[in-house]
Parts: C-alpha cells; structure tokens; sequence
C-alpha cells in the first residue's frame, strides 16, 4: 500500500472550489431557511391546536371532581355571586315538569259516525269478498276452471284491499261459514231467522266499541302518557276539563279490552276474529293535541329559575384540605361563571395568552432538546411531521374529555406515542416526549400534578420496556408497564389524601383502560413504517433472519458471497458494538450489502470452486465494469424485494468510490505505447461515499475481511500490518470523509477486527497422529483473481471489499 501511495495510484476526491463553492453553500442557506419556516410552521400550529384544546370555559367543571380534597389556597369570594343549578338539577326540574303537567287531549266530534262508516265500508267490503268467493266455489261444482280461476284472483285482490286484516286461514274459516248459508254450496236450505255470521259479529264488535267511546279513548297507549291527569277539550262544547287518567283507556287498552271480551264468548269463530273485526272498525274519541302540550311544556321550562342561592362578598367557598362537595362544586362553578361574566373580553384574552405561553415553553423544551442534542431528527422533515402527528394526535384526544363531563382525562391512551417515538427514534427522545406531554396533560387540566406524574411514569415505563424491542410481542409487556405506572401513582395519591376507594377506582379504571390500548401501537407502527418510509429494529430483526427470501437465494446460489457477509456481519457488528454505533442495523447492512453478487456469482472469486475464472477471457476494463455492477444490480434487487432505504444506503456506499485495484493494475501492466490512455475513472465505483459510522464501519470490515481471505499464514504481525494499510489507504483515498468516524473510533475499530481476526484464524493443535499436518489452518489463498482477488501476505492490495 505505501509503494501505491508513493507511486502516486491513490488520490483523493478534487473539492469544489471558487463559483462551485459558492453555489453549494448558497443552495444549503436557501433549503435551511425552508426548513426553518417549515418546522417553525408545523409548530406554531402544533401550539394552536393545543391551546384550543383548553376548556373555554367551566375550568372547575373539568378540573375538580366531586370528593376530591382541595390542595389549594382558601378561596373567598372577591364579590357578590349567584350560584347556579347544574345541568342535572336543571334536566331534574325540567323532567319533573313533563311527568307532571298534564298533556291535552281533543274530544272527537264525530268518533261515532266515524265508526259507522268504517263499520258499513267493511260490510260492503266483506259483501264483494263473500260473493267472489261463492262464485269461485260454484264454478269448481260446474268444472268451470277458467271462470273459477278469474273469480279466485278477484277474490284475492278484493281481501287485499278490505279493512280486515287476518291470516288467509282466518279468512278460510270466515268464507266457509258464509259457505254453509248457501243452498248451491251447502245443499241445504238455511233457516229463514239465520243471520250471517260476519253480520253477527259486527253486531258484538260496535256494542263494545260504543261502550269503550262512552268512557273515552286516547290515541295513545296510556303509558306513554307521563302525567296522572289529562286536560280534555271539547270545542264544540268550549270546556276544558281535567280527568285522571285512569279513567280513561288508551288504544292498545281498549284493543286488550275488546280481545278479553271477545275470548270470552263460546262463539268460536268471535273468539277467533272479534279482535280483527273490532280494529277494523273502532276509532278513538280523544287526540292527543302534541302542539298545544309541547308549548305548555316550553312556558313552564321558562319559568325555572338557573340560580338557587347566592353567595356573599367575602363569604369563603372553600379552604385548604377540605374535600369538595357537591354543594361546593356548584359555589366553585358559579364563582368561575361570575369571574368569567365580569371580566368579558378582556379576561378571555389574558387567559388565552397565559395558555399560550405555557404551551409554547412546555414544546420548545422539547423542540429545542431536538435541535441541540438529536440535530439529525430536527434536520429531517419527515421526522419532523411525524413527531407533530403524533403529538396533535394525543392533544386531539386529550380534547375529548376536557369538553365532554363523562370522560375522565386518564381514559387518553397517551403512552402511545411515546412508545413509536421510542421504536422509531430512541429511547431519549421517546423520554423527553413523555415528559412534553405529562406536563402537557397537567396544564390543560390547570396544572394537574397527579395527572403530570401519573401519566409521565407510566409513559417513562412504556418507553424502558420497548427501547431495546426485538419483537412486536414486546407491546404486551410494555402495555402491563405502564399500567403498573399508573397503578403505583394513582394508589399512592389515594393513600396519601386519604381519598374513598370509589374516587381510586373512577381514575384507575380508564387509567387501565388506556394502558391496553397501547396495543394499538403495533397497527400504528405499521403505519407508520410504510407511510413514512421508517426502518425500525424490528423491521431490521425481521431482514436478519436467516429464512429470508432474498438471504435464503444469496446463500443457495452465491454460497461464498454468503459466507464472506456472514463474516462481515460479525466483523461489523463486533466493531460497532465497541464505538457505540447502531450494531443491528450495521449487522442487516452487513448481511445485504452484495445481494447485488446473485445477478453473475461466478464472476466473483468466493464463489469460483471449478477452477475456471471468467475474467481470464475478458479484458480488464470489462472485468471493472461487471465488478462495479454488483452495486448497481444489488441495489435493483434490494428494491425488487422492498429491502428498506436505510439498508439500501449499505449496498451503495460499502464500496463508495473506491478504485477497482487488481483489474486497474493489470489493465496498467497490459498497457502499450501508442494505445490510449488508462483512465483511472474507470476503473473506480460509482460511489457515493459512506455517509454514516455504520456505512463506514461497513466498508472497512467489507475490504479486511476480503484481504485477510489472501493471507497464507495469517500472523498477529501480518493481520495488525493488513488492517493498518487498508484503514490508511481508505482515510488517504478520502472514503471516508463523510463518515462521522474518528481517529479514535478508527482506532477502536482496528484493535475489534484484529481480535474477531485472530479468533477466526487462531492457530490449531497438531496432534501425533496427523504429523505431516499444517498446525495452522488458514484459508486457502485463492489463485484465481476478481474484483475480489486475494494478494500476497507481504504486499496486500487492497480488494474492492468482496
């Protein structure tokens, strides 16, 4: 490496200079302002949205619960204030009013002409039924089919249209009774008193439905009238009188009625149809006049007062330690309503300012730990919308309850968010999102530190549980976590206030109930991942194992590719792991990175095993070009097979823009004079430069791992003097410029490869038996070149990395 250094073959990347400069850092000004007004946008609005989340009004309604101890100061009333019935007591008296005031009812003039009409319209109905029916019986007696059949569909469409409803057997048995009158059906003559039964039955039914309208009727079943009274109109009389209403019947009453009787009767074909014939016929004598009654409701409504009492200047509402009850909560609310009428505008402002000016400190604690300590996640703009989703989300549901009585605050699942913020980002993020919205929470419940600590604790829980998650079942612990952060608060307030077990319980239980919601986090991280384009560990747990499609293919097809990214996975890994860079991501890029090898594996070194080597039939350039393919090619497989962009990054950088040696140097050895010139471009990849430690750390172990493959006898002194060269020719060629790495990660990085080195080719045991044995076991140096070629233990030439 230093007679390729001296000899002038290793250059580093020219810098843009002059007018190219400039534009670079005019172009880099413009895109920061952009993506300062659009994070100062998304928060700005992201603070707006929280402020209306406040209560606007009725703080104390939202805030303080009925047998909670207050922990503030004495409250005395700066001035004279009424103090108003809550809603219930208001709904209470307005209920009291409907039950009691009695409804209006309208005599019916005419019921009984009415009801003759209905009873003369059935008799004729039933008239043309019958002799349908009679005409239809006699044409079958005749074998007049096709007269019968006209005169049974006239039949049918004359019971369809008839007032009676009964079943068709019903009918049946009301025909064949008809039937028997007839001498041309029965055979006989009917006596000359005999009456038809229908007309008989009519006769029942209007004797007991005049009896009914004697007593009065309602048009409505009687329990639905609420009062004990009704008011009765007649108009054609000009009374109003009011009558219990018990005597009187209700529709479904008088129908219950009328089937008694009926069931009564020995008569069978009564007992069977009276009920029908009676529907069919009666009509009620009273209706129910809903105008008149609902205005009468509404003028009482307007005569209840909202207030009960009044409280004086300088009367005490309450003081500190005493529990709140339901008299106090109703001095409490009035006292805010007063305060609140009082001061008009003016207060809504003052309010409406102070609310935004602790919502803004308590998110720029959070944006500005972003900004100094997790620059990459502020620097991102997806990153950045995602964080304010989720936050507006929780603020979202947050608002749920702060304007609807029922709901208790604890019922918001707010561990949530920052869980996904912990398996998207990182457990310190995560932290500090919990704290942003535990005091969050506290604020718009008025500073509510039993909500603040409850809620952090339990989110803080969440976030240990999942920070190093392997698998999605890991949601189920953290969900059990957070509960118990919510158990231990929540029981320890109880205790120490002294609180019933009723108010322990009101809270605990939507408090467990949002605790289990976290297993929404597992959809909602799905979501996330595909909406987002976001590379979670467990996504990455996923991509390492070893069943995967696309592993599975590289280990069948290019079984030395595979091996050799086995070796760089544990290299890369073991390097990260002393450096404190991301070991499992590092691992996944490891186990990818030459994919791209499946599209030619034979023109790869590792995977020669005939003896035959393409390339000696090739020229070098062309051998170049297949070489710095692979890069290429694997990053269209990585696609083909949804691999995620931040494994993508490992298969594009793990060479960076590194030359193709062996093939350059042969193609400068075939060289010459008079043929053109060898150009050094093209026989280098296409890059782009590892931007990352981890895409770093890749390239490096990529490059010693294939090396030391070359090494005959693989010493401590030759392993140390490899890995010394590569890292210098790396740094020197500027590979690695835009890394992050250090020169003391470098350092720490070489001391792990030469350990996982010598553990690899650590000297064996010779035994008596196996004398003419090597005690060394190495690697068979591999004769035939590539772009991954194995070189000499003396003079290394550094691989394009495999």
């Amino acid at each position: 490496m230093k007679v390729l250094r001296n000899a002038g073959l290793w250059k580093k990347k020219p810098q843009p200079v002059g007018n190219n400069l400039e534009k670079g850092l005019s172009s880099r000004d413009k895109s920061g302002r952009i993506h300062w007004m659009y994070s100062g946008g998304i928060f700005f609005a992201l603070v707006l949205l929280t402020v209306a989340a406040f209560p606007r009004s009725n703080v104390y309604q939202y805030t303080v619960e009925i047998g909670d101890e207050w922990h503030g100061e004495t409250l005395v009333a700066p001035f004279d204030f009424s103090i108003y019935k809550s809603e219930a007591q208001l709904e209470a008296e307005q209920t009291a009013i409907r039950e009691n005031t009695p409804p209006y009812f309208q005599v019916s003039d005419d019921a009984q002409g009415v009801m003759e009409a209905n009873r003369d319209t059935l008799i004729q109905q039933l008239d043309e039924v019958f002799d349908a029916w009679t005409a239809y019986r006699v044409h079958l007696l005749l074998d007049e089919m096709e007269e019968g059949e006209a005169d049974s569909l006239r039949y049918l469409d004359l019971r369809r249209a008839a007032r009676l409803t009964i079943t068709s057997e019903q009918w049946r048995l009301l025909a064949d009774a008809y039937a028997m009158r007839m001498p041309e059906l029965s055979g006989e003559e009917p006596p000359s008193n005999a009456s038809r039964p229908d007309e008989r039955l009519l006769n029942e039914v209007w004797s007991i439905a005049s009896q009914l309208l004697v007593v009065g009727v309602l048009d409505v079943p009687q329990d639905s009238v609420l009062s004990d009274r009704i008011v009765i109109r007649d108009d054609a009389n000009r009374t109003e009188t009011i009558r219990d209403k018990d005597n009187t019947y209700g529709l479904d009453e008088a129908y219950a009625f009328a089937e008694r009787q009926f069931q009564q009767s020995e008569d069978s074909l009564s007992a069977a149809l009276g009920g029908a014939f009676f529907r069919a016929i009666f009509t009620p004598s009273l209706s129910y006049l809903r105008a008149e009654t609902i205005r009468e409701f509404q003028r009482l409504e307007q005569r209840i007062s909202p207030v009960r009492g009044r409280v004086a200047e300088g009367e005490t509402i309450i003081e500190d330690g005493v529990r709140v009850t339901e008299d106090i909560y109703a001095h409490l609310t009035s006292f805010e309503r007063a305060w609140q009428e009082r001061g008009g505008e003016n207060i809504l402002w003052r309010v409406l300012l102070g609310q935004f000016l602790v919502i803004l400190a308590a998110y720029f604690l959070f944006f500005l730990y972003l900004y100094l300590l997790r620059r990459p996640i502020f620097a991102s703009k997806r990153s950045m919308l995602l964080l304010v989703i989720l936050f507006a989300a929780v603020v979202g549901l947050f608002a749920i309850p702060l304007h609807t009585e029922s709901l208790r605050m604890y019922l918001v699942p707010v561990a949530i968010a920052p869980v996904l913020i912990t398996v998207i980002f990182d457990s310190r993020v995560g932290i500090f999102a919990a704290l942003t919205l535990a005091l969050l929470g506290g604020q718009l419940l008025y500073y509510n530190f039993e909500f603040t600590f409850a809620t952090f604790l339990a989110s803080a829980l969440g976030v240990f549980s999942v920070r190093d998650i392997r698998n999605r079942r890991q949601f189920f612990i953290s969900a059990g976590m957070v509960f118990l952060g919510y158990l231990v608060v929540l029981a320890a307030s109880a205790t120490f206030f002294g609180e019933p077990f009723h108010v322990f319980f009101a809270d605990m239980l939507p408090a467990s109930i949002s605790a289990f919601l976290l297993l929404l986090a597992y959809p909602l991280l799905w979501i996330a991942e595909r909406g987002f384009g976001i590379t979670t560990d467990l996504t990455l747990v996923e991509l390492s194992d070893m069943n995967n499609p696309l592993l599975k293919q590289l280990s069948m097809e290019a079984s030395g590719t595979f091996n050799h990214t086995l070796q760089v996975a544990n290299l890369s890994e073991a390097a990260a792991d002393a450096i404190g860079a991301n070991t499992l991501l590092v691992r996944v890029g490891a186990l990818y990175h030459d994919i791209g090898k499946l599209a030619k594996p034979n023109y790869f070194v590792e995977n020669q095993r005939s003896g035959v080597n393409p390339h000696d039939d090739l020229k070098p350039r062309m051998s170049a070009l297949i070489i710095a393919s692979h890069v290429k090619e694997g990053l269209e497989k990585g696609r083909e097979y949804n691999v995620p962009g931040r494994v993508l990054d490992f298969i594009a950088t793990h060479h960076g823009a590194s030359r193709i040696e062996f093939f350059y140097r042969q193609a400068l050895a075939q060289h010459k004079k008079g043929e053109p010139e060898i150009l050094e471009s093209e026989f280098r990849y296409d890059g782009p430069l590892p931007n990352t430690k981890e895409t770093g750390i890749l390239m490096l172990a990529d490059s010693v791992e294939a090396a030391s493959r070359s090494i005959a006898d693989p010493t401590h002194r030759r392993l140390e003097t490899l890995i010394d060269d590569i890292v210098a020719d790396r740094l020197a060629d500027g590979q690695l410029d835009d890394s992050d790495l250090t020169f003391r990660d470098l350092a720490q990085i070489k001391r792990t490869f030469l350990s996982i080195l010598l553990g690899i080719y650590h000297i064996r045991v010779r035994y008596p038996d196996r004398e003419g044995e090597e005690a060394s076991v190495a690697p068979v140096e591999e004769e035939s070149m590539s772009g991954d070629a194995a070189h000499t233990a003396e003079e290394p030439i550094l691989p394009d990395g495999g």
